[in-house]
Parts: C-alpha cells; sequence; structure tokens
C-alpha cells in the first residue's frame, strides 16, 4: 500500500494553493484546501460541510463562526476545531462571492462545497482527492493522498511545540504513538529535536570551570626545583 505523508513543506503549500486558486472552481477548491490542512477533518467530512456549519448570524449580520463543530463520521465522536481569522475572511470572501442569493435569504441549507450538479450535490469524495491529488503532483508531491491535508495539519502543530497528547485528542487517535506515525514524525524529526537541546545555557561558568582545570594540571606539570 502506498504511504500517505503530510506536506512537510510550506513553499510547496503555497504552490499548492496557487494551482489550486485558478480555474473557474478556483475560489472552491482554495477554501477547500485552506479548511483541510487548518482543521483535523477527513475529507469524508470536508465534503459534507453546509453553510451552516461555517455562518451564522450576528447582529443582523452573516459571519463565519469562530469554531467548526462537527460529528465525525469515522469515529462518531464530536469534534470542535478554532478557525483562525485569516482562514474565516477566505471562507467570507468565498461564500459571498458563490451563495450571494443564500445569503440574502439567509438560507444555509447548500453545501459548502457543491459539485457541478449544483449546491444540492456535494463533491464526491473521489472528485475532491482528486483535486488535491493533482495539485500535489503539480509540485512535485509523490506521496500525497487523501489523510494529507490531516496530517499536515498535525505536523504543523508538532513541529511548532503543540504537546502530543493535544495533536491526538484533536485527531481523535488513542495514543500518542498512533498520532506522532500517523502525522509522519521520521528519526530525523526526532535528531533534530534532540540537537536543538542545551543545556549548557550559562557558557561562561562552563568555560571557566575548564580553565580552572586547565590551569590545575599545567601547574602539576610545573617542575619543583
Amino acid at each position: 500500500m502506498k504511504s500517505v505523508e503530510p506536506i512537510r513543506d510550506k513553499k510547496k503549500i503555497d504552490a499548492m494553493k496557487a494551482i489550486l486558486a485558478s480555474g473557474k472552481y478556483g475560489q472552491r477548491n482554495l477554501v477547500l484546501f485552506s479548511i483541510g490542512i487548518n482543521t483535523a477533518y477527513r475529507i469524508s467530512d470536508l465534503r459534507q460541510l453546509k453553510l451552516s456549519d461555517v455562518l451564522e448570524i450576528s447582529r443582523g449580520r452573516v459571519i463565519v463562526k469562530e469554531r467548526l463543530a462537527m460529528k465525525e463520521q469515522k469515529t462518531a465522536k464530536h469534534n470542535s476545531v478554532f478557525i483562525s481569522n485569516k482562514l474565516r475572511k477566505v471562507i467570507l470572501d468565498y461564500v459571498q462571492s458563490e451563495f450571494s442569493e443564500q445569503l440574502q435569504v439567509q438560507d444555509f441549507s447548500k453545501y459548502l462545497f457543491p459539485s457541478r450538479k449544483g449546491a444540492d450535490t456535494p463533491l464526491t469524495r473521489q472528485s475532491l482527492w482528486r483535486i488535491i491529488h493533482e495539485a500535489g503532483t503539480a509540485v512535485g508531491l509523490k506521496e500525497i493522498g487523501p489523510h494529507s491535508m490531516r496530517k499536515t495539519f498535525g505536523y504543523f502543530l508538532y513541529k511548532q511545540g503543540t504537546k502530543t497528547e493535544i495533536i491526538q485528542s484533536l485527531l481523535n487517535h488513542s495514543s500518542q504513538r498512533e498520532t506522532l506515525r500517523y502525522i509522519g514524525i521520521t528519526q530525523e524529526d526526532k535528531d533534530t529535536a534532540v540537537k536543538s537541546l542545551d543545556l549548557w545555557q550559562n557558557n561562561a561558568l562552563y568555560n571557566r570551570r575548564k580553565n580552572s582545570r586547565g590551569e590545575k594540571m599545567n601547574e602539576e606539570k610545573r617542575p619543583n626545583f
């Protein structure tokens, strides 16, 4: 079975965004990818998102919710993930452009990522995967797959210093070992973390002790006339 890895290079992520943003469905595809790499949800969950999952009315205005909360299809567990201000703006720009009629009447029943058949039909899982796979292949990624967006989310949380147990909870995993394996933490990543550990914070004290030992050794070697 082919290995599926996270996208570890932010430049590759930016390149994929540029590719996804082009074309007739560019805005939809860009939002899909942006939500995918910034939340813990599988593509089977993302394709089922509706406007009601991301929008709400506040003081008579349509705004994007601060949290994306839904029940995962695979695990049947509820999960809630914070939506950053940047991602909220991307989502709002998209829905204002593509769902202007629905927003005017506050009809949030349509799918956020509709297929070509219309807003009443979501993208199929296969179509969603193909969109991401083609963009990943175009930027030179070979181990891109259905779980790559979710793995990328967990991988960058880990690299930014988020505790493994928090990532485990967000991904609804049963153990930290499963989480580390899932997000593609390699031996190289572990070695890099250890190499960055520097407990010799007081270098001056260390150098003084080193010089003191050197002077003592020289004193012992000095001939006694």
